[in-house]
């Protein structure tokens, strides 16, 4: 920003222009953390979900749960983006993370925790790189 003379008169609409223009200089910034944690977050849920290795559901094969996972991105009024991570096969997120009973065996079935600690990594990234943003 080069030094310029403002007159009096206009100081109100030279401020008004410097916060606009930081205002979109934050929600970019924070926009792209958010997509970046997010892929980020997809690419550990892929890694880490647990994968059935005996054959239980011939339907589907196995591994279908770990490549099912998914980002979509929603903008509200302002144009801020927010990333939901989901999976294609919604309805094992909950099994799996905190465990249930088997339908055949009626036993209870172990839980396999993968989800929370995503969630709290790629929660701490976007917190990190929002708080070390430059302006």
């Amino acid at each position: 920003m080069g030094k310029s003379i403002i007159r009096i008169d206009d100081l109100s609409d030279a401020i008004s222009e410097i916060i606009d223009e930081m205002k979109d200089d934050v929600i970019r910034n924070v926009n792209e953390a958010a997509e970046e944690a997010s892929s980020q977050g997809v690419k550990d849920l892929k890694a880490s979900s647990p994968v059935r290795a005996d054959g239980y559901n011939r339907k589907k094969k196995p591994g279908t749960y770990a490549k099912g996972w998914r980002k979509t991105k929603t903008k509200n009024a302002l144009g801020v983006e927010s990333y939901t991570i989901h999976n294609t096969e919604g309805q094992l997120t909950h099994l799996l993370e905190f465990g249930h009973v088997d339908a055949k065996t009626g036993k209870r079935v172990g839980i396999r925790p993968h989800i929370a600690k995503v969630n709290e990594s790629a929660s701490a990234e976007f917190v990190r790189k929002v708080e070390n943003m430059k302006l």
